[in-house]
């Protein structure tokens, strides 16, 4: 199972449940790596979490993440909030 926390550095409110939050982050990743193969999936990760003041509980969650990701696999979470549109063709 994927857990998440709160970064230690972050000082504030998420403003959504945690792994909703994930989910945006796993989105936009996503969708970043769809647009360009080329991109380090577990470092864009690591990223998205990070802006959203989250981080993964461990390694481990982030390599299974990118690995579902790098095999066009929907990753699933938590709901999305509809920042991240998700194409449907």
């Amino acid at each position: 199972m994927m857990k998440f926390e709160i970064a230690n550095d972050y000082d504030g409110e998420l403003g959504a449940p945690i792994d909703d939050v994930a989910q945006e982050a796993i989105d936009a990743a996503a969708t970043t790596y769809t647009g360009d193969a080329s991109v380090d999936v577990e470092q864009q990760l690591r990223a998205q979490l990070a802006s959203r003041g989250i981080q993964a509980a461990d390694e481990e969650s982030i390599a299974q993440i990118a690995q579902e990701i790098r095999s066009g696999h929907h990753v699933s979470v938590g709901r999305p909030d509809g920042s991240v549109e998700e194409r449907t063709d």
